[in-house]
């Protein structure tokens, strides 16, 4: 038997095979390998991707692979030939491949738990394929929008949240964002995409840069030595925006770092590993 290829069976309910085709596991295995990494995803996106697998129940891919449909259903899947399903299956493996990089780069997933082999079973139907490989296009151009990962690999100096006065003294004060201690002049990135919305000078956060992204989030990175980017440009995530520095209100160099949702201040925190 050649385990390199799958075959998918098209039984009528009265038990008569109608078709099947042979379609190469590697696209099935992908698919569910990316499915078990991005597990927490799901939640970003208001479970679309899940109400795909969970509510498909008619087909079963494996080495042995069965498909049960409804009459019309089959009617449709008589006239899609292998050819046909393996293009669709390329193009969503493929679609799937650019979600699993991009996680991987933004330090969301890491390469070991990319490869990582799972339950060898998948559900689902012929239209679900057709939906699955819309819906990863859009997943992935909503992932690449989103501030997802970090800013500047660096040591965290300061939580978002009630914070004690950095420059002594009694009392407290809340702080809108996360600080990461770095070096004077170290790189800072883009955590998404979007259009730059201001590179100058801002009160306290210094020389920073503001970025709108989709969904109405912006991101802020304060306190720069040096901005790298111009009011207007179009960024995308992972590229150099600026460099660390103690510009503003600040004791030291370090990255100021904040997501605003609608204008308002938000924990950054979940967005670093999208722990929804």
């Amino acid at each position: 038997m050649d385990t390199n290829k799958t075959t998918i069976l098209i039984i009528r309910h009265n038990g008569d095979a109608v078709k099947s085709y042979t379609i190469n596991t590697r696209y099935l295995e992908n698919i569910k390998k990316l499915i078990f990494a991005t597990g927490t995803l799901f939640t970003v996106f208001f479970l679309v991707l899940i109400a795909l697998f969970v509510n498909s129940n008619n087909i079963k891919f494996d080495n042995r692979s069965y498909l049960t449909t409804s009459s019309s259903e089959s009617s449709i899947l008589k006239s899609v030939d292998t050819i046909t399903l393996n293009e669709k299956l390329n193009r969503i493996n493929y679609n799937l491949s650019q979600i699993s990089d991009f996680l991987v780069e933004r330090g969301i997933i890491t390469s070991d738990n990319k490869e990582e082999n799972v339950t060898p079973y998948y559900y689902g139907n012929y239209s679900s394929v057709k939906t699955m490989e819309e819906e990863s296009v859009v997943f992935l151009k909503t992932l690449t929008s989103l501030p997802i990962g970090l800013p500047y690999d660096g040591k965290m100096s300061s939580e978002y949240g009630l914070r004690s006065n950095p420059f002594g003294g009694r009392g407290g004060e809340f702080h809108p964002g996360i600080d990461f201690k770095g070096p004077y002049g170290d790189a800072v990135y883009a955590t998404g995409e979007g259009i730059v919305e201001d590179n100058d000078w801002n009160g306290g956060y210094g020389n920073a840069v503001v970025i709108n992204h989709k969904f109405g989030l912006t991101t802020l990175y304060g306190h720069l030595s040096k901005v790298n980017v111009n009011k207007g440009d179009k960024v995308r995530a992972g590229d150099l925006i600026g460099f660390i520095g103690s510009t503003g209100r600040s004791t030291g160099p370090h990255l100021h770092y904040e997501i605003r949702k609608n204008g308002d201040d938000i924990d950054p925190n979940p967005f670093l590993k999208l722990n929804l």
